[in-house]
């Protein structure tokens, strides 16, 4: 699964183990194959355009996909490691054990037909809108598993349930942004599909930064309290305080394609200066993503 959340609390005091740097690769391959593939359903179909994802988005669906089956085996072991407190030779021998005897040994199980199902489908049908949603509806799954050895398993099922959402939505802002990347890059699409994936876009985004921002508060909240020193002066507090920060500046990056670049953006000029300024709202994304994997690493203040 993409995240170990309570089972690496081991390992939180170095943001650099290589467990950390593996999950954060695997969460963000298994958050992309979600928003891409789920992008790719969202995408206005009509009988002039039924192809609309080129087939180098594919491509990135089947790398990403992959990635996150590759990885899940090193990630397990690592996140033994992390439980266990030894290094990765002697925890090769503790993995039988995990599985059978640990809440992520149990979910991991659970997850690795589901991961084996997500590589293969983006090999059957690329640009089926059918398929397209069944590797969303995989991806899902995925992530709802990964919710459950989340610190959100701690604070009951509403929080479960919003740190699924939390995590399916940024999946979707970003599988949307990179989607539109490469999308509006293929020639094929002539200049009325562009406006429409733009607009198709910008509105995926609009309803993904307010879900973002319920349930992020939600979570904050649960963790937190309303107690200001934990949040200021605890490193989950502090993590937090820069995740927040770097996603602000998101928001503004955004704000500024929707309501400055997006009404011209039939203007070559224009749409060229869209898709950099998204390229740059995408690598700000990923280091969103790199403080959530962070957190995820770091025991919350009590």
């Amino acid at each position: 699964m993409g995240g170990m959340g309570t089972m690496v609390h081991a390992g939180a005091a170095d943001p650099f183990t290589i467990g950390t740097w593996c999950q954060l690769v695997m969460l963000t391959a298994l958050l992309l194959t979600f928003g891409l593939s789920a992008f790719a359903v969202a995408l206005p179909h009509r009988e002039s355009t039924p192809q609309l994802s080129p087939d180098r988005f594919w491509s990135l669906v089947r790398l990403c996909s992959l990635t996150a089956l590759i990885l899940a085996p090193f990630q397990l072991l690592t996140a033994v490691a992390s439980m266990a407190g030894t290094g990765l030779a002697q925890a090769f021998a503790l993995t039988p054990q995990a599985l059978q005897r640990t809440n992520f040994g149990h979910v991991w199980l659970a997850a690795l037909p589901l991961l084996i199902g997500l590589a293969v489908t983006p090999w059957w049908a690329a640009g089926s809108r059918r398929y397209a949603g069944l590797i969303a509806l995989l991806a899902a799954a995925l992530l709802a598993l990964h919710s459950l050895v989340t610190h959100a398993i701690d604070f009951g099922v509403a929080a479960i349930a919003c740190y699924f959402i939390h995590e399916s939505a940024a999946g979707l802002f970003a599988g949307a942004l990179l989607g539109l990347i490469v999308t509006a890059r293929c020639r094929a699409i002539d200049l009325a599909d562009a406006r429409l994936v733009v607009c198709r876009t910008s509105q995926l985004a609009g309803w993904c930064v307010a879900l973002l921002i319920a349930t992020g508060i939600y979570i904050a909240y649960r963790t937190l309290g309303l107690n200001l020193d934990h949040l200021l002066f605890s490193p989950y507090g502090r993590i937090l305080i820069g995740k927040v920060g770097v996603f602000g500046i998101v928001l503004l990056l955004g704000g500024y394609n929707r309501y400055r670049l997006l009404p011209d953006v039939d203007v070559p000029s224009v749409r060229s200066l869209l898709v950099r300024s998204v390229c740059v709202e995408c690598l700000l994304l990923l280091a969103v993503l790199g403080l959530a994997v962070l957190l995820a690493n770091t025991p919350p203040a009590h």
